[in-house]
């Protein structure tokens, strides 16, 4: 008997989905010498980057820092107290769609840093490295939609070091970047090599009206 196409699309997508389902974030994620610095119950040790600006609204949700625009269409940063240079950091993260975050990385007081993009949205990428007030995007990334479980967490795993900075970027298990920066044309650094790690809410109208995006965990593991 001939199998209709479309139930063969079914059973492929439906393969894909489960395959990508059973990676729960977290299983295959080894954090031996990792450092939580979320506690799961409150934002001690984080801050707004107030230096950019006072908007978005954080607070602990059931476990998880939850993210939201405030004042409406408003976003900012939320970083770490604590300054970092070479380090893995990882995170598990949980968006709806459409939705605008970021994992920043060496973040300076006026958000100059390295950004890897959490753009769950049309036209979007997950793990694109951009540098705010650096330049824009460093290097594309069009494969991490496709390993993005848009219902659950996702275990993202980012290592930088060095100066240049070479920024390697894991999403549920699978490596989706590998970035090697470059100095400027003048010989220094796009991003000095020490700043703060922080997590995103976007301003603008891409961000659904009571959507939160989710950090469940996050840990950093500094490098010598």
């Amino acid at each position: 008997m001939r199998i209709p196409s479309i139930l063969v699309a079914m059973a492929l997508a439906l393969g894909l989905f489960v395959a990508q389902s059973s990676r729960a974030a977290g299983q295959e994620t080894d954090l031996s010498g990792f450092v939580d610095i979320f506690d799961g119950k409150s934002l001690d040790g984080w801050a707004k980057l107030t230096s950019y600006n006072d908007h978005g609204q954080w607070e602990v949700i059931d476990g998880a820092i939850a993210g939201d625009q405030w004042p409406k269409g408003e976003g900012g940063l939320l970083a770490t107290e604590k300054m970092y240079s070479d380090f893995e950091v990882y995170a598990e993260v949980k968006t709806t769609y459409p939705q605008d975050s970021g994992l920043f990385l060496r973040v300076q007081p006026d958000v100059l840093s390295y950004q890897i993009t959490i753009d769950h949205r049309p036209e979007g990428e997950i793990g694109a490295v951009y540098i705010p007030r650096g330049g824009g995007f460093a290097q594309h990334c069009y494969r991490g939609f496709s390993l993005w479980d848009p219902f659950d967490y996702n275990a993202m795993r980012i290592r930088i070091e060095s100066q240049p900075p070479r920024i390697q970027v894991w999403l549920n298990g699978e490596k989706i970047n590998d970035y090697q920066g470059a100095l400027q044309e003048d010989g220094t650094p796009v991003v000095p090599r020490s700043g703060a790690i922080a997590i995103q809410v976007h301003p603008g109208e891409n961000w659904r009206k009571g959507s939160k995006v989710l950090f469940r965990k996050i840990a950093v593991k500094e490098l010598k």
